[in-house]
């Protein structure tokens, strides 16, 4: 097997790549994921954009990396590249967590009409909690 010079020059050996061919030893620059910060997800260094969101943008609605930084002109596209390389490098973690931003906007959608709501992340179940604070006055005195 012949290495691609960026493996020789990340230090991977042939054992490294046939143990996990699937996931890449190399680091992501451009990419951050801090306990605590986000909910623990994997986000663009220095922003708050998170690479599920790149992945959604580019994979499932056909956005090109070049639109994407034309409607958020604070990315560039090297981080954009570096946000789909972590992608494929964790792309089980990154669909998961897809997923559960789905079923929360699905939940959203259910939540009462005409309350005020309270709405705060429990880290511990790592889940919304929703509390009714009441009924909105509609018509006010």
């Amino acid at each position: 097997m012949i290495l691609p010079p960026f493996a020789i020059h990340a230090g991977l050996s042939i054992p490294a790549i046939r143990e996990n061919p699937m996931q890449s030893q190399l680091a992501h620059p451009y990419i951050e994921k801090r306990p605590g910060y986000r909910g623990g997800r994997a986000i663009i260094a220095g922003t708050n954009f998170p690479v599920s969101s790149v992945a959604i943008y580019i994979l499932r609605q056909g956005m090109l990396p070049e639109e994407l930084v034309r409607r958020f002109p604070h990315l560039t596209l090297a981080q954009i590249y570096d946000a789909l390389s972590y992608y494929y490098d964790h792309q089980a973690e990154i669909d998961a967590e897809i997923e559960k931003n789905l079923g929360e906007d699905a939940v959203a959608a259910q939540l009462p009409r005409g309350e005020l709501l309270s709405l705060r992340y429990d880290s511990a179940t790592d889940r919304f909690v929703v509390q009714s604070l009441g009924k909105l006055n509609a018509d006010p005195e």
